[in-house]
């Protein structure tokens, strides 16, 4: 076998078609019984994956063309654009369609590496396992995400929504994102989320009926070492998670598709060259504005609230705004005296 991939997930099933598809040996191995259980994911996704797979209309739930971003206080700056900007999608079918015709071995927990494969690629998510028997050092930074389904009567199926502050979601937000029949309401924190997902699902739904209760860990900083000898980290396993919004499908695909490249070389450091030269600078500008968010008080975030619904920062916003890619946006910021000077008594929280 040339390469042993554990985790049958989005990431490790991509990963594979594109081995697959270069004629390269693989087997994946996966712990539970079937592809997508259990779910994890929002689903939302920046059509940015449009670059990187086809996506079937069947697994798309909702397509949003913005969103509307709330203050402690409730302040809303809507930000969006006439065209559809990300898919909604149920993340269970995905990924089952991206596993047909894979070679996957279900109920299987890996509990050493095997010296008869050339490459392992850990694509197991933020536990993963392959990442500690490998010995790499451990996820500098993960939140705790909780999020429940609820039916969906009335809500605006445009827009996804936003929520911040200390008492809403400390150290991270709430989001309600919509779907056709149902509305996805979570939020991440670093402790006790149910806590806080309780509460903000009642001050704003009252008593709904849940329809179904998933979380999970999310890491908000990437692993610096994704290779280890002949072994490789993907996805959640390597961190490789956007810290501004938790989102990693489309940044681990990518980061997938370069560590097929390597493979397709046989050579792994290639991976770790390529992925530090062509996505960790957009993970580093998200984990920028994080550790802004992270540190800024209430009041000081209703300020900058009162900056975003400026016309000309929304505007710079609206046309180099970004899901996956912030880099451009906050250059544009920078360039820009006048904008960026209003942005300076934060800027001491960028790191």
């Amino acid at each position: 076998m040339d390469v042993q991939i554990i985790g049958a997930g989005t990431i490790g099933c991509y990963l594979a078609r594109q081995l697959k598809d270069a004629g390269i040996d693989f087997k994946i191995f996966e712990e539970h019984s079937e592809v997508g259980i259990p779910k994890h994911c929002t689903g939302l996704v920046s059509k940015n994956i449009d670059e990187l797979i086809k996506v079937p209309n069947k697994v798309v739930l909702n397509k949003v063309k913005g969103a509307k971003l709330y203050s402690p206080s409730g302040k809303c700056v809507e930000l969006s654009r006439e065209k559809d900007q990300a898919y909604v999608l149920d993340r269970p079918l995905f990924d089952k369609e991206l596993s047909k015709g894979l070679d996957i071995q279900f109920n299987t927990h890996i509990e050493k590496l095997d010296t008869n494969a050339k490459f392992i690629v850990g694509a197991d998510g933020a536990n993963s396992t392959i990442a500690r028997i490998a010995s790499f050092p451990p996820l500098e930074k993960v939140i705790t995400g909780v999020q429940v389904e609820i039916e969906n009567e009335s809500y605006d199926k445009k827009f996804v929504e936003l929520y911040f502050g200390e008492k809403i979601a400390p150290g991270f937000f709430a989001w309600i994102v919509p779907t056709d029949k149902t509305l996805k309401v979570g939020l991440a924190t670093k402790e006790n989320p149910s806590e806080y997902l309780d509460r903000f699902i009642k001050e704003r739904f009252g008593s709904p009926e849940i329809l179904e209760t998933y979380g999970g860990l999310i890491p908000l900083k990437w692993r610096e070492q994704i290779v280890e000898g002949d072994v490789a980290l993907v996805g959640d396993a390597a961190g490789q998670v956007k810290a501004t919004s938790g989102g990693g499908v489309y940044i681990g695909m990518a980061s997938a598709k370069i560590l097929s490249d390597a493979i397709k070389e046989n050579n792994l450091e290639r991976y770790q060259k390529d992925w530090e030269e062509k996505i960790k600078p957009e993970l580093n500008s998200a984990l920028m504005i994080r550790n802004v968010l992270d540190r800024i008080s209430d009041i000081e975030l209703e300020k900058i609230f009162e900056i975003l619904d400026q016309n000309e920062i929304k505007d710079i916003i609206i046309k180099y705004g970004d899901m996956d890619k912030p880099q451009d946006l906050l250059k544009k910021i920078v360039k820009n005296p006048a904008i960026l000077t209003k942005f300076l008594p934060y800027l001491k929280y960028l790191w």
